[in-house]
Order: structure tokens, then C-alpha cells, then sequence
């Protein structure tokens, strides 16, 4: 078969053998409703952090400030008097070069969404408002069907602020999860230098009477504790990897949701057209100037 269908409730678009009818509006509402409700539920997981690894959900929270740490924990090496090991293990803090950035990066733009979606949701507050003042007086079918209109168009614009406000939660999320990373991963190299700086020590202390044979042979067990521990924070990046992917997936989600809002709105803005266009008596297949000399014509 080469004909197009169609999916229930739907109508092709742009088609003008298909104009509008009045029932396209009431799917519409309902679609563009049910895509608020959504929106609403999608913007809670965010902001629950509920797209967070199995790995990363028990960790302490910490503040976004912790992105702008510039502690070294491998300084501690130095103070013990080890400082030659850290060019052998320096990398278990590069991570930490990746990770951390200026806190004012994540909380700017994250404003600037929820800024917008709180003018959007004002902007809906006053229609609503002024629609049901200016038509407090009306009754019977035309007040019912204004007031379904309004309602279909207040709740595409707070979709609209849903997802700005969803944007907003997720930056915020993000960089607080990237900081509790930054937190994790120094916590854990922390936790290395503890168990290197002991052996180091003890090793130093015996030097002078082993020719120095106890470095050599501290160095080999201090950068498998390195490697051991490395292991670990790679470990935890991978999981902030996977937790970034699923909140990017909560985002896009959110967004597809929002082309069911455009389309929603577009079958009301179709509507509101074809009504304030009708032609009455106007023969088809002719344009509105066409029919005006039809009718010269005869006068």
C-alpha cells in the first residue's frame, strides 16, 4: 500500500484538503497535559539525582564550591620527606586537572534557565488570570470552549518553563556530582599517601644501613598501592560517565517531550486560522480576489 497513514488523532500536516476540525483541538489538550505532567516527573528525577550510578549514590554530598579546590594531596609526601616519589605516582591526581573548574560556571547559565522558566510561568499566571477576568460574564458553550483553549495554551507555555527549569536542575546536579567526584577521587588518593608515607619512612630510617636497598625496595610496593588506588578512581570516573549519560538522556528526553507541546500548540494556532479565514459563499479552487470580481461581475 502507497497511501499515508496516519496515527489516531492525528491529521496530516500543512495538508489544505485536510483543514483542521474542531474535535483536532481535544487530543491536543490532553497530549499537551499529559507532556506538562511528564515534564514535572522528568524535572523531579533530575533534580533527585535518581540518573545517579549505583556506585556514586551513597557518596556524601558536597558543595559546588569543591569544583575550585586546588589542594594537592600528594603534597604530603613532600612534607614526609618523600617528595621524590611523586613524579612516580603523579598520576593519580590528574583526574583531578579534568574535573575541577570555576564553580561560577555551573551556576550562572544554571540561573539563567531558571530565570527564564520563571518569566514563562509568570507569563502564563497573568493569561490565565486575565482570560478568566475578561470573560468572568460569559456563559454556556463558548465560555467552556475558551476556557479549554486557555488552559491547552497555559500549560504549552509552562512545558516551555518546565524545561528551562529541568536545564537548570540538571547543571546544578551535574556540576554537583562532578564536584563530589573531585571529593572522592582526593579522598581516595588521601587515603594512598596514608598507607605509602609509613613504608616510605620506615624505608628512609633504614637507608644509611642498607646502602639505601630500602628505598629500592619500598619504591616497587608505594607505586602498587598507587596503581591499586588508581584503579579505584578510574573506577568512579567511569561511573560518573555513566551517570552523566543518563541524565543526558532525562534532558533529551525532556526536549522530545517539548516537540509534543509545539505540535499541540500548532493544531490550536490551525485552528484559530482556519476559523478567521473562512471565506462563507467563496467557490473552491478560487482566491479571495478572484471571487470578489465572480461577484463584480454579476452586479
Amino acid at each position: 500500500m502507497n497511501a499515508t497513514t496516519t496515527q489516531p488523532g492525528t491529521r496530516p500536516q500543512g495538508d489544505p484538503a485536510h483543514p483542521p476540525e474542531p474535535g483536532d483541538s481535544e487530543p491536543s489538550a490532553v497530549e499537551i497535559s499529559t507532556a506538562l505532567a511528564d515534564l514535572r516527573l522528568g524535572g523531579n528525577a533530575v533534580a533527585n539525582k535518581e540518573w545517579l550510578s549505583v556506585e556514586l549514590a551513597g557518596e556524601p554530598v558536597v558543595s559546588l564550591s569543591m569544583l575550585g579546590s586546588t589542594a594537592s594531596p600528594l603534597s604530603a609526601l613532600a612534607s614526609a620527606g618523600c617528595d621524590f616519589l611523586i613524579p612516580m605516582i603523579s598520576f593519580l591526581e590528574e583526574p583531578l586537572g579534568q574535573l575541577r573548574g570555576e564553580p561560577a560556571s555551573v551556576s550562572s547559565p544554571s540561573t539563567d534557565h531558571d530565570g527564564a522558566a520563571q518569566a514563562a510561568n509568570t507569563v502564563a499566571d497573568d493569561y490565565t488570570s486575565t482570560a478568566g477576568n475578561e470573560t468572568s460574564e460569559w456563559s454556556g458553550e463558548a465560555r467552556a470552549d475558551y476556557s479549554a483553549t486557555v488552559t491547552t495554551l497555559t500549560d504549552g507555555i509552562k512545558s516551555v518553563a518546565e524545561v528551562a527549569a529541568t536545564n537548570s536542575k540538571a547543571i546544578i546536579a551535574a556540576g554537583e556530582v562532578v564536584a563530589q567526584v573531585v571529593d572522592i577521587v582526593t579522598r581516595l588518593i588521601t587515603e594512598a599517601v596514608g598507607k605509602i608515607v609509613p613504608i616510605m619512612t620506615e624505608a628512609i630510617a633504614a637507608a644509611p644501613a642498607t646502602f639505601g636497598m630500602s628505598i629500592a625496595q619500598a619504591i616497587p610496593q608505594c607505586v602498587a598501592i598507587a596503581v591499586d588506588y588508581g584503579g579505584r578512581i578510574l573506577a568512579k570516573l567511569g561511573a560518573l560517565l555513566a551517570s552523566g549519560e543518563n541524565l543526558i538522556k532525562l534532558v533529551e528526553g525532556a526536549l522530545g517531550v517539548l516537540e509534543v507541546v509545539k505540535e499541540g500548540l500548532g493544531v490550536v494556532g490551525d485552528l484559530a486560522g482556519g476559523e478567521s479565514s473562512g471565506t462563507g459563499d467563496q467557490e473552491p479552487g478560487t482566491t479571495g480576489e478572484e471571487h470578489d470580481e465572480q461577484n463584480e461581475s454579476t452586479t
